[in-house]
C-alpha cells in the first residue's frame, strides 16, 4: 500500500467533493515539521502499541514501516489541524496501528492526557449495560423477554419487556425532564430515585412497546436498576466484578457524583471552549443515574473490550451475535439498533458502533466486524467529532475505498447529536 498511499488518499479526498479538501493534502505535507514540535511540546503523546495486554507481543505485522508512518503522520496532522483534544486508537487485523493522545485531561492545571486516562464514555456506556443484562440472561437469572415488572415490582408499566429496554422500543419518556421538574433534594438522584419519580409523577408511554424505535436514556437507566435488583449488587460493583476485573480493564469505573471523595482525579474532565480558554462543565443532577452513561474508560480499556467481543469473552459468541442483530418492530420493519449497539454497513462490512455525547465529552467506538478493525475516538472539549470519525475510517480503509468507484460512506450526523448518544 505504501507506494501509492498518498495518491490514493488524495483521490479519496477529491471524491468527497468538499471545498478545500485537496488543499488539505498540501497542509498535511507542509505540517510534518509541526508534528515533531507538537510531540516534543507535550501536546501529542504517542503510545507504545504493545501497551494493552490484548496487543500481541510477537507477531509479523501485515503493515510495512512506510504504511505505519503514513497512518500516523496523516492522522496526526488531521487531528492537529482540527485542534482535537482527546485520545484516538485505530486497529486492524488484531494490530494497533495508531494510538495517541492530544492535549489536556484538565485545562485548569494543564494536566496532559496519557494512555491510561479514563474518559466519560457517555452512551458507549450502553454497550456495557447491555452486556451486563445479557450476562444475567445467560445465567438464567432473567430472560430478556420477561416483563420488567417481574423483577422491579414498582415498575409503572406491565407491557414492557427487558428486550424493549435493550433496543429502545419501550416508549418510556425521558427521565431527565422529571429530574429537572421535580427533583429538589441536595443529592443527585440515583436509579432508584429515578424509578420513584416515575411512580410519583406518572407519565404515559409515547407509543405501544415494540411498535416504534425511539432512543431512550431512560430505558438504560432502568436496565441499570434491573441489574442491581437481580444481582443484589450496585451497578458499579457488578460491572467491576463481572467485566472490568476479568478483562483487566484497570482504568475503567462507574462514576458516582454523590461520592466525589472516592472518585479518582486521574481522569479527563469535560470542558467547553470559551473565548481563548476552556471552562469546566460541572456535575449535573442527571449524573446520578447510570447505565445510560456514567462509565469511564481509557482507549486501551475500550480496545480490550473490543477484543473481548471478538474472542467471545464475557458472553458466548451467540449472545454477542444476538446483540449485533437488527431490531425488528411488530410490523416487521427493521431498525439499525441491536442490544446496546447501533448498526451500520461500511464497505460491505457489518459495523457495530456507539457514539456518545455528555457534559463536554464526545465519544465514538466502532467495530468493523468482518474486516477485524476498530476505531476509538474520545474527546473532552464538547467539539463535534462526526467529521473526524468519517475521515478516520476513510483513512483506515483507503485501499478498499480507492478500489471502488463509490464515494466514501458518510456518517449520520443525527446519531452524534442525540444527548447521551
Amino acid at each position: 500500500m505504501h507506494k501509492t498511499a498518498r495518491s490514493l488518499f488524495t483521490n479519496i479526498l477529491n471524491r468527497q467533493r468538499k471545498p478545500g479538501l485537496t488543499g488539505n493534502m498540501v497542509f498535511l505535507l507542509a505540517a510534518i515539521g509541526l508534528l515533531s514540535l507538537a510531540v516534543h511540546s507535550g501536546y501529542v503523546t504517542e503510545h507504545t502499541p504493545s501497551t494493552p495486554e490484548t496487543q500481541p507481543v510477537e507477531t509479523v505485522s501485515r503493515f510495512s514501516d512506510d504504511d505505519l508512518h503514513f497512518y500516523q503522520d496523516t492522522i496526526t496532522q488531521l487531528l492537529l489541524r482540527h485542534r482535537f483534544n482527546g485520545s484516538v486508537l485505530l486497529a486492524r487485523d488484531g494490530e494497533i496501528i495508531l494510538s495517541r493522545s492530544f492535549g489536556f485531561a484538565d485545562f485548569r492545571n494543564h494536566t496532559p492526557l496519557q494512555p491510561d486516562t479514563p474518559f466519560q464514555l457517555a452512551s458507549i456506556s450502553k454497550t456495557f449495560t447491555a452486556a451486563a443484562t445479557l450476562i444475567l440472561h445467560h445465567e438464567g437469572l432473567i430472560d430478556i423477554d420477561d416483563r420488567v415488572d417481574k423483577h422491579i415490582p414498582e415498575f409503572p408499566w406491565d407491557n414492557i419487556t427487558v428486550r424493549h429496554l435493550l433496543n429502545h422500543t419501550s416508549g418510556i419518556q425521558n427521565y431527565m425532564w422529571l429530574v429537572e421538574r421535580y427533583w429538589n433534594q441536595e443529592h443527585k438522584p440515583n436509579n432508584e430515585d429515578m424509578l420513584q419519580l416515575f411512580v410519583e409523577h406518572p407519565r404515559h408511554l409515547d407509543f405501544w412497546p415494540g411498535t416504534r424505535f425511539a432512543y431512550s436514556n431512560t430505558g438504560y437507566g432502568f436496565l441499570g436498576l434491573l441489574i442491581e435488583r437481580v444481582s443484589g449488587k450496585s451497578f458499579s460493583e457488578f460491572l467491576h466484578e463481572r467485566i472490568f476485573e476479568p478483562l483487566d480493564m484497570q482504568n475503567s469505573f462507574v462514576y458516582d457524583p454523590n461520592r466525589p471523595e472516592i472518585m479518582t482525579t486521574n481522569r479527563a474532565f469535560g470542558f467547553r471552549p470559551w473565548r481563548h480558554t476552556h471552562l469546566i462543565i460541572p456535575d449535573v443532577r442527571h449524573d446520578g443515574v447510570t447505565g445510560d452513561k456514567g462509565i469511564y474508560a481509557s482507549i486501551f480499556d475500550l480496545y480490550t473490550w473490543d477484543q473481548a467481543m471478538k474472542n467471545g469473552k464475557i458472553l458466548p459468541e451467540e449472545l454477542w451475535e444476538k446483540a449485533f442483530e437488527y431490531t425488528t418492530l411488530r410490523n416487521g420493519r427493521q431498525v439499525r439498533y441491536g442490544m446496546g449497539w447501533r448498526i451500520q454497513n461500511f464497505m460491505d462490512s457489518h459495523v457495530v458502533h456507539h457514539p456518545g455525547r455528555w457534559n463536554g465529552f464526545r465519544t465514538s467506538m466502532k467495530r468493523f466486524v468482518e474486516k477485524d478493525a476498530t476505531l476509538i475516538l474520545l474527546n473532552n472539549t464538547n467539539r463535534n467529532i462526526t467529521h473526524l470519525v468519517e475521515s478516520l475510517q476513510n483513512i483506515l480503509f483507503l485501499e478498499e475505498i480507492n478500489a471502488t468507484e463509490k464515494a466514501p460512506v458518510k456518517e449520520d450526523p443525527q446519531e452524534y447529536r442525540v444527548l447521551g448518544g
